[in-house]
């Protein structure tokens, strides 16, 4: 039996190893951690407290009410987490500052270039010009985002500077985003012609996790409880149930994520799953997709001493064996 390590003294590790310079400079990181309810929700809760201090975005997904086997799933449950008009306001600003424009007092319920224009003496259309400029520059033509994302995000910024039909307009965006509808017609206005489903899902969870880390946050921490995942017998609880096969396909989802850790930006991403997973015995276990298993498992390791850099950490009390 292997030793466990207190979510206290994990969370720490996780804040000095990663949340202070690796994540904050851009880097990503994967971790499994297995543990029961209680010790999953305090790690939830821990990590959002050390994010709030450090000015990370974080958020928690539960396979319990998301489809944990769907990509586009998870990243609309994330999109719908995320305040998009709050971030383009964030870079619009940061792109003005980087102009020698003043927005510093805008109003939140001013459109951006009517308050800069008001703050630095300015016309409206001035400022317009000029920000439009800098925005096709520094968004729309930004190949570390996909087309289609970046051109959604350059709508929301003309928008949130006034420009156009402002919110209103873009609201078929923020459907398309957060999966409230995933028809393609309403988004031609925007030449945006591509949905979001399991195989471009990957691409555009990429491109939002840039975009935080440029926009608005240090970077991005993601809490995803898929304990859910391991229930081998139906509950029948009314929460989700996934058959062997949404499990297999689940666990592609995570060896995805593992293989492509460094095609994220800025971001700490903690799979908190339960002790079922590292059980060779389970039936809904990590030993139906060796893929996984291979990738996250520690080949050397001491029975007595936790590796709290490892991959998978199991939570739990010090010293007691899990």
């Amino acid at each position: 039996m292997q030793h466990g390590i207190s979510v206290e003294r994990w969370l720490d590790v996780l804040d000095r190893e990663y949340l202070r310079t690796f994540v904050a400079e851009g880097g990503a990181a994967f971790k499994i951690a297995v543990g029961d309810e209680t010790e999953r929700r305090r790690l939830a809760r821990g990590l959002a407290q050390r994010c709030a201090e450090r000015g990370y975005f974080a958020v928690r997904v539960d396979a319990h009410d998301c489809r944990a086997h769907m990509p586009q799933d998870v990243f609309h449950a994330i999109a719908t987490r995320i305040d998009w008009w709050l971030l383009a306001r964030r870079r619009i600003l940061a792109l003005a500052a980087g102009l020698g424009m003043a927005g510093d007092g805008v109003e939140e319920t001013t459109p951006v270039a009517e308050g800069i224009a008001a703050q630095s003496g300015l016309t409206v259309q001035t400022v317009l010009l000029e920000l439009r400029r800098e925005v096709q520059g520094r968004v729309l033509d930004d190949p570390g985002m996909g087309r289609d994302f970046r051109r959604a995000m350059f709508h929301l910024c003309m928008a949130e500077c006034g420009a156009g039909g402002g919110r209103d307009a873009c609201q078929p965006l923020l459907d398309w985003l957060t999966g409230e509808n995933n028809r393609i017609g309403p988004l031609r206005p925007f030449s945006i012609g591509t949905p979001i489903n399991r195989t471009t899902a990957r691409y555009f969870m990429e491109s939002a996790l840039r975009w935080l880390a440029a926009s608005a946050y240090t970077g991005t921490a993601i809490v995803f409880d898929t304990s859910r995942v391991t229930v081998a017998r139906n509950p029948r609880d009314g929460a989700r149930y996934y058959t062997r096969a949404m499990t297999i396909d689940h666990y592609e989802l995570l060896r995805e994520f593992v293989d492509g850790i460094d095609r994220l930006t800025g971001t700490l991403l903690i799979v908190a799953t339960s002790p079922d997973f590292v059980d060779d015995q389970a039936p809904r276990g990590w030993r139906i997709y060796d893929a996984l298993r291979t990738r996250v498992m520690d080949d050397v390791r001491d029975r007595r001493h936790v590796n709290p850099m490892a991959a998978l950490v199991r939570l739990g009390v010090e010293g007691a064996p899990r």
